[in-house]
């Protein structure tokens, strides 16, 4: 069986542009959102944090 050169060269090629479209259009938006996310998070727990001290000084008086 032989290696034709400019097959293996052709899918190295598409490989990477496969890689490059998948960052572009996948991975990137995936990342941000998850980050979107995670900040969404993050506001809520302090503003629960805040809420629980608010009632708990409330509840003192």
């Amino acid at each position: 069986m032989l290696i034709d050169p400019f097959t293996t060269l052709a899918q190295i090629v598409n490989f990477l542009i496969l890689v490059t479209l998948l960052k572009h259009f996948l991975y990137g938006p995936i990342t941000r959102t998850m980050a979107q996310r995670e900040q969404t998070i993050a506001n809520r727990l302090e503003q629960a944090e805040q809420q629980e001290i608010a009632a708990q000084q409330e509840a003192e008086r």
